[in-house]
């Protein structure tokens, strides 16, 4: 799978997988990360769920790469990266404040990579 099979796939928003394709390949040269939030400001989908679903489409065929990224709640900061939720696992050493810290939904981001 490419880039080209997801835009003919879904082909209302071939134009935001141009732009996407377009800035992780930018991206790969800094090492970027994104959020859906601002991916989805960058690229301008014409629906967000879609663009959702595209996102996971491409990171199943490695195009993309995602990252389940737990967050310290007091500092934002990141202190650890999975490869998926169920990598997860219920309790982290938070390094940023040296304690542990039992994960939650509200720990946790997904984050887009170039592949």
């Amino acid at each position: 799978m490419n880039f080209e099979s997801i835009a003919s796939r879904f082909p209302s928003e071939r134009e935001a997988i141009a732009k996407l394709r377009e800035i992780l390949g930018k991206a790969n040269r800094q090492e970027a990360e994104f959020t859906l939030n601002r991916l989805c400001d960058l690229v301008t989908p014409r629906d967000r769920e879609e663009f959702a679903i595209i996102l996971g489409e491409l990171a199943r065929s490695g195009l993309i790469k995602l990252v389940v990224r737990v967050v310290s709640p007091s500092t934002q900061g990141g202190v650890g990266d999975y490869p998926s939720l169920d990598d997860v696992p219920e309790v982290v050493h938070d390094w940023r404040t040296d304690s542990e810290l039992h994960v939650s939904p509200e720990n946790l981001r997904v984050i887009y990579k170039a592949a």
